[in-house]
Formats: C-alpha cells, structure tokens, sequence
C-alpha cells in the first residue's frame, strides 16, 4: 500500500461498500477493515487490503492504520434493537474504539479522519428542518453512543477531522435491518413478493431520504478537501449533515412506489409505535456552502431501482 491509502473502516457493510468501490474506481488504494457480521464480501482487487477482525481489538487497528494516508470511520454497532439489548456492546465499538482509532490515527500523522455519525442524535426534532445548531438529545443507546464518538472526534487536535451526521440513507444493497431508511427496502420487499405494506401511524410521519452514492460523494468531497487543505479546510473540526433537505411522508414514498405497480399495493394501517419519531428533515445548507456538495441524484428513479 502506497501513502495515498484510505483506510475504511466498516468498508464491507452498505454505505462502505459503495465507498469502497468508489475509491478504487478514483485510483486510490484502500484498506477495508470489518467483522463482517453484517455486510458481504468484497470483490477482489490490486489496490484493495481487507482485514478481518473487530475494530475493538488494539493490535487489529495497529495492522488496519499501518501505511494509510486518511481514515474514514464507518464501523458500528447499526441495530438499534440490538444497541438496546446489549448496551456494553454498543458502547465498546460505537464509542470506545471509535475514540481510539481517532486517537491512534491522530498521533501516527493522517491526513484526515471522517466519522460517520447520525441524525438519531437529534432525538425528537424541536424544530425542523434540522441544522448542525439544533438540539442534540439522543433518546436511545445507539444516538448516545455515536454522539459520544462525535464528541471525542472533535476534541482531536492538529489533525484534519470531521463528523457526518447521515440522515435515512437508501439504495442498492441495503439490508431490511438498517437504522437508516430501512422502510424503502421493506416496502421494496413486500411489492416484490406482493405482500402488503404495514404502516405504524397514519402515513404522515416525514423522513429525509438520501441515496447512498450522494452520500458516498459527500465523504469523497470532505476526504479531498481535508487531505488539500489540512486545518484551514473549511470542513475541518465541524459536524455535518448530509441529506436531500426533502420531506417525504410514508404515503408519499408509497404512492412513488405505486407508479411502478400494475395495481397499488395493499396499506395495512396498524398502532404507532412507542419511541418512533414522528417527522424529521435536515438542511444541507451547511455543506453546500462549505465545499459545494450537494445531492445529484434523483429520488423517484432511485426509489424504482428497488423494485
């Protein structure tokens, strides 16, 4: 591996996947390191170094941060059923080794460190749409933890950082038990097997949906910007989200779904549930002013691509 290696953490789950790839196609080399209790394998390439093992093991991170340019942090606990159940868990791999490998790749003189974050620390939006400025009140374990990684991220000092904040990422090779946008690959299921889509509420909650290559173009565009700029990046030292800056409703998405149908799928209408957040939307404003980014693809055709 030459000095230009991105190491990925987490590089064969979703998101890291379509990272990955993108990296590759770019020319540069990557190290992917990754559990892969969730995700799947990875395709062989020249410039590509995959490393098996648990981001909590010191002597693992010590191989995986050996001889890379850049980190990109994407490794985590993603269930949030199981971030509840196993709390000690979530805590040891969403924050503890997260804050060590921002430490470790700090004092071994990267380039830039970008950590994946969340909209779920907002909790339950004061005001919408949400910016970097709002209220951060996390109401589970998974938000806690990862807002916990996003705090010790910026207390990094001398090194280019910055903090992603994802809203509902969708698109090809998601899994139904993402805490992202994990309706549209349900829904998605179920019209393909003719099976009816079951909606908790009445259809109104709101979501920001986001493709996953826009995202993948926003961790590219802040990985250029640190790696030219170093701390007088723009994007340095600051937390972002990356979203549509759209509201859609469950109907809405529905209704998107129907026009690719021969007849609209059958609605089961059930009880909310406890805990569910009712609506969220982000701006991207910030980003965009900063570096220019902003979402190119196309929601609807992206959406059918699921079918």
């Amino acid at each position: 591996m030459t000095s230009d290696t991105v190491l990925v953490t987490g590089g064969a789950g979703f998101i890291g996947q379509h990272l990955t790839i993108e990296l590759l196609s770019q020319g540069r080399n990557v190290v992917v390191l990754d559990d892969f209790s969730t995700g799947s394998p990875l395709p062989n390439h020249p410039r590509l170094r995959v490393i098996e093992g648990d981001i909590s093991d010191s002597s693992i991170r010590d191989a995986a941060l050996n001889g890379v340019m850049s980190v990109i942090n994407l490794a985590a606990i993603a269930s949030v059923p199981l971030c509840e159940s196993k709390p000690e868990l979530s805590s040891q791999v969403n924050h503890r080794a997260a804050e060590k490998l921002f430490q470790e790749a700090s004092e071994r003189g990267v380039s830039a460190i970008i950590h994946a974050s969340t909209s779920a620390l907002y909790g339950v939006p004061v005001e919408l749409p949400l910016t970097e400025k709002s209220l951060l009140q996390p109401i589970g374990r998974y938000g806690i933890d990862k807002q916990r990684a996003e705090t010790s991220l910026l207390s990094i000092e001398n090194t280019p950082i910055c903090a992603l904040r994802l809203f509902n990422v969708f698109g090809p090779g998601q899994q139904k038990g993402s805490p992202y946008s994990g309706v549209l690959t349900i829904f998605s299921e179920r019209i393909r097997n003719e099976e009816p889509l079951i909606i908790f509420g009445d259809g109104s909650q709101t979501r920001d949906f986001i493709h996953v290559f826009d995202v993948v173009s926003a961790f590219i565009a802040c990985l250029n910007d640190l790696e030219n700029k170093g701390l007088k990046s723009k994007v340095h030292g600051e937390t972002f989200n990356v979203c549509s800056g759209k509201s859609l409703t469950l109907l809405d998405v529905i209704e998107a779904f129907s026009t690719a149908c021969p007849s609209a799928p059958e609605v089961v209408f059930e009880q909310p549930r406890d805990g569910d957040i009712l609506h969220s939307s982000g701006s991207n404003i910030a980003l965009s002013q900063s570096i220019g980014w902003s979402p190119t693809e196309d929601f609807l055709q992206r959406l059918l691509e699921l079918l």
